[in-house]
């Protein structure tokens, strides 16, 4: 606390304000002291001393007075004579009991008094003593000797009377003096008071002048930050602009190398063309990387790198991933190797994608630096669901000088070397970054000319097996059973070429449109024949989400069945995705990419049961209840797990008739959402995917529940007719939930 007004108040403030604090409170104990001086002075019994004087020097009269008339007759009785005695005697006995008693005890004066009174009034008293037995023993005798008795008593009573009314009056005069005493302090206290609350107005004038000052040049400064904020923020939106357009620049040429790469694949025979063209592609893919790196750079520095989370198989992925390296032609002099531990679990939860970045990165940078000797990987679960990431290599290490800088962006420790190979410096800060992101950290141990090991730790639960598609050649094979209609929008020549022949390829009739206004002339008078719509985003006349816009706007007019758009551009930063899905397209493909992208594409917007086979990741093929074709993919339409624990708590026919209820309710409540959405009521339409979502989610019913959420998400800014959708996927998955539901025998 002190430490606080030091630093808030100036020396005189403070002085000043202890001043003001400790004058308040001596006036406040001043006031407490006369306060108690005032109330003892009230209630002490000095009155009642003075009053008992008195009245027993009145009851002495009284006594004496009887006895004159009882003298004369005047209708005295014994009992009379008695009577006034005892008072008399309740009178004098008061001077020894409780507070009188007390105070008498410590008066000097009258106690010497008070006590020859008492030997009087006991002399009395054996004179009397005979009366209560015999009342005719009062003559003339017995009362001349009590007169005689009773004038003594009297002088006595006189003396009690004058020595407390003295005692009094002393003690009067002295509770005023010291009273003036206090007053007089009290008096003293508020003039200081008074004085030090002047000092400290004037002190908080001056400290109200002096943060005036301090608050104009806090202002000033303020303005100028936000100035430099201002000037930040633009460069940094001129710098993510620039990116986009360079983005976008450099993928659109480089897109149609890496497709004619990948179609000059089949048509070359000779050994030296293969090699070339290998070459070619080698230096595709590596430039692609490059530009990949300084993009993940950028959104990893802007705060809009976004995880995408899925259940994958963590074994498969490893052994793909290193199989590749095994197969691959490495120098002569160094081997690759990798070994996964027994305990590793197989299904996790994770990102795949940044996984195998940051692994491949690593890989990559042991096979670039070991000039002979060996790379290492190794893959081990550590428990609490955390997974460790270790690659070995016999390179030429790293100086403990440069340690500090190795995860620094834009850094090569080896500038000498780093020039013999590709690489922009970032490979390692991204890494650092996607692994931070992951719940992990990332660390290494290396000596220069022996080689080092780098090692992550990433956080990946156990799950249950996902749904998944069949990809690769084995999906090329069953995509060319049948034939689609694909549009293509596209201006640039060469990415019309490269699309082009890319479909044909893969067995699919292609239709080119050079910009958007040409494409939505086609789609309104040949809609009906076109399956799938490649939509490229930058493009004369009519851009691709402006060309979507309208055509969503078109369909729900038309009242026509939702035509799968999916976006071809360069452009890769979170917003140009967030536009894409605001104008409407279902889908984002990256150029450059290659044939097996553009027909995973295909298999996801095109499937049916003819072309497009789910089986799980471990090679059998699921029930039919388990999965359901989507524009998102395979769903698992039951929760297990719920599932078991549900029939584990209910008995069977409960269950079934609760089960039942759900489906039979499920209907009225597809009702009641097609209500809302004819009458654009977006708010019920969300109130009641929301009641959905919870009442499905709570039986096991996934699929329903996962799409009740995402109805609930739409609800409030999509359009209506991308409301419609999610509406008929409902009525489909109810009947796939009743038939799994039956299958898994849970309805009675």
């Amino acid at each position: 606390m002190l430490a606080f007004f030091k630093f808030y108040f100036s020396r005189s403030t403070r002085v000043a304000t202890f001043s003001a604090i400790l004058f308040f409170l001596s006036a406040l104990t001043t006031g407490g002291v006369i306060y108690n001086r005032q109330h003892a002075l009230e209630n002490r019994l000095l009155e009642n001393l003075l009053w008992a004087g008195y009245q027993f020097d009145r009851e002495v009269r009284e006594f004496r007075l009887t006895l004159m008339k009882s003298t004369r007759s005047d209708n005295v009785t014994v009992d009379d004579v008695l009577l006034r005695y005892e008072i008399l005697f309740s009178r004098q006995s008061l001077f020894f009991q409780g507070e009188i008693g007390r105070i008498v005890a410590q008066l000097e004066d009258i106690e010497e008094v008070v006590k020859e009174t008492q030997i009087r009034i006991l002399e009395m008293e054996t004179l009397l003593e005979t009366l209560w037995d015999y009342p005719a023993g009062l003559n003339s005798a017995l009362i001349a000797t009590l007169l005689q008795d009773t004038v003594e008593l009297q002088q006595l009573t006189s003396t009690i009377l004058v020595e407390t009314n003295a005692h009094v009056s002393h003690k009067r005069s002295e509770e005023r003096r010291v009273l003036t005493h206090l007053y007089g302090l009290v008096l003293l206290l508020i003039i200081l008071l008074m004085f030090s609350g002047g000092m400290l107005v004037r002190a908080l004038i001056l400290e109200s002048r002096s943060s005036d000052l301090k608050a104009q040049a806090l202002e000033a400064k303020s303005q100028a930050l936000n100035e430099a904020a201002k000037q930040a923020e633009k460069a940094s939106l001129a710098k993510s602009e620039f990116m986009a357009v360079m983005s976008h620049e450099i993928r659109t040429p480089l897109n149609g190398v890496v497709g004619m790469a990948d179609l000059l694949s089949e048509e070359v025979k000779t050994p030296s063309a293969k090699t070339y063209l290998a070459a070619l592609k080698r230096s595709a893919e590596s430039l692609r990387a490059v530009i990949n790196d300084i993009l993940d750079y950028t959104k990893i520095e802007s705060g809009r790198l976004d995880l995408d989370v899925q259940p994958f198989d963590l074994h498969q992925c490893i052994d793909q991933l290193c199989e590749s390296y095994t197969l691959r032609e490495t120098k002569a002099k160094v081997t690759f190797s990798y070994t996964i531990d027994p305990l590793l679990p197989r299904f996790v939860m994770g990102d795949i994608a940044r996984f195998r970045q940051v692994i491949m990165n690593l890989i990559n940078n042991g096979l670039k630096f070991t000039e002979e000797g060996f790379v290492k990987c190794h893959v081990k679960a550590l428990g609490d669901d955390n997974v460790l990431v270790e690659v070995h290599d016999t390179g030429c290490g790293i100086a403990d000088a440069d340690h500090t800088q190795l995860f620094s962006a834009f850094s090569q420790v080896d500038t000498s070397m780093a020039r013999r190979h590709e690489g922009t410096g970032l490979g390692l800060a991204i890494c650092k970054r996607l692994v931070a992101a992951m719940q992990g950290e990332i660390g290494f141990n290396s000596q220069q000319g022996l080689g080092s090991r780098f090692w992550f730790t990433v956080r990946m639960p156990e799950t249950d097996p996902p749904m998944v598609y069949q990809t690769g050649e084995s999906q090329r094979e069953l995509t060319t059973k049948q034939k689609h209609h694909i549009l293509v929008v596209e201006d640039n020549p060469l990415n019309q070429t490269v699309a082009r022949v890319m479909l044909e390829r893969l067995g699919q009739q292609v239709t080119i449109a050079k910009n958007g206004l040409e494409a939505l002339d086609l789609l309104q008078v040949d809609h009906s024949r076109v399956d799938l719509v490649l939509m490229d985003m930058q493009m004369p006349k009519l851009d691709g989400t402006e060309t979507t816009q309208r055509w969503r706007d078109y369909e729900a007019v038309h009242q026509l069945p939702r035509l799968p758009i999916v976006s071809m551009t360069a452009n890769v930063m979170p917003e140009h995705r967030e536009r894409c899905m605001q104008s409407g397209m279902d889908d984002m493909i990256h150029k450059p990419f290659t044939r097996d992208e553009l027909n995973l594409v295909i298999c996801r917007y095109l499937s049916n049961d003819e072309i497009l086979a789910v089986e799980n990741v471990d090679g059998h093929s699921p029930k039919s209840h388990q999965s359901l074709g989507d524009t998102v993919g395979a769903v698992q339409v039951l929760d297990k797990r719920l599932c078991e624990e549900l029939k584990s708590t209910f008995e069977p026919r409960a269950l079934g008739a609760l089960l039942s209820t759900f489906l039979t309710r499920l209907g009225e409540r597809s009702a009641r959402l097609n209500a809302y959405w004819q009458s654009e009521d977006r708010q019920a339409l969300c109130q009641e995917a929301h009641s959905l979502k919870g009442a499905s989610s709570s039986l096991g019913c996934a699929a329903i529940a996962e799409q009740a959420s995402q109805l609930e998400q739409a609800a409030l800014e999509a359009s209506f007719s991308e409301l419609a959708i999610y509406l008929e996927r409902l009525v489909v998955l109810q009947v796939t939930t009743q038939q799994a539901l039956e299958q898994e025998s849970m309805l009675v």
